[in-house]
């Protein structure tokens, strides 16, 4: 099926009170498919305040994941596709909570937060919080590991996600891969998933480069089943194109998504586009 498509836009404001003190609120406009149909709908996406005296940063509200918004940095292509541990379900891209980040040296940074755990479209109050931390760590020029690891729920069946990640990001290319895993999933005992991602930048030219990801995403047989609980997404995701910037805050990308199913029997089906962002 071919057509036009606008699937993301955004909406927002950022205000300074002082040189440390500001404030963002972003509207969040997307498409949802719902009884089948594809309709337009808005969330808020970000509301809160921010401490900021290049030592420490605070924020409180609806804050974004720091995992997310490093993925989204080191990938480089947010408007090709997500991150795989948020299009997977591991993370919500954003969800109301405190969060702290602390400067502590040039090459290492620290990042703690306490949200409720279950993103920026339910904030219905049930009582559970989700902790997480991460380190940034850049141990030479144009080099970057990235640690990640929250926990939610009781011990019995606590949820737990975590994701180490290491990338080049060179002048001549970029390059990197990463290992994500989750154990309990919705708090569920035994629903274990994980996956491996690897990806790829190479400038061609001044305003041209190619680029490619590699994803694969498993999940385990709980006990009495015959098929993996998350069939229906465990498989191959392969993203490639070439991304062409005509002047600056513009990108033209023809690309081309596929989707291998561990089951055989998946009918999902694989698509190319000409994505443009600005």
């Amino acid at each position: 099926v071919s057509a036009f498509e606008v699937n993301r836009s955004y909406f927002g404001y950022d205000y300074s009170f002082s040189k440390e003190i500001s404030s963002r609120i972003m509207y969040d406009g997307t498409t949802e498919v719902i009884n089948g149909k594809t309709i337009y709908s808005g969330y808020l996406r970000n509301a809160y305040l921010q401490f900021d005296n290049k030592k420490v940063m605070i924020q409180g509200g609806l804050i974004g994941a720091e995992q997310i918004s490093m993925m989204e940095k080191i990938w480089g292509f947010r408007y090709i596709t997500k991150p795989p541990i948020d299009y997977s379900g591991m993370i919500q891209v954003a969800d109301l909570g405190i969060g702290a980040k602390v400067y502590a040296a040039d090459f290492l940074t620290l990042d703690l937060s306490v949200t409720n755990g279950r993103g920026f479209k339910d904030i219905t109050p049930n009582g559970t919080y989700k902790m997480s931390a991460g380190f940034t760590l850049t141990p030479a020029e144009n080099m970057l590991v990235r640690g990640f690891y929250d926990m939610m729920g009781s011990s019995g069946s606590m949820q737990r996600t975590a994701s180490i990640v290491a990338a080049w990001m060179g002048p001549k290319f970029n390059a990197g891969a990463e290992y994500f895993r989750q154990d309990n999933a919705s708090m569920t005992d035994g629903r274990d998933y994980s996956g491996i991602s690897l990806f790829a930048k190479l400038p061609l030219a001044e305003k041209f480069s190619l680029f490619a990801r590699f994803d694969n995403i498993s999940s385990t047989i709980l006990d009495g089943d015959e098929d993996p609980w998350n069939n229906n997404r465990d498989g191959a995701y392969i993203f490639a194109g070439v991304d062409f910037s005509p002047v600056r805050n513009v990108r033209i990308s023809p690309n081309l998504n596929l989707f291998l199913p561990s089951d055989r029997k998946s009918t999902r089906l694989n698509s190319s586009h000409i994505t443009i962002s600005y």
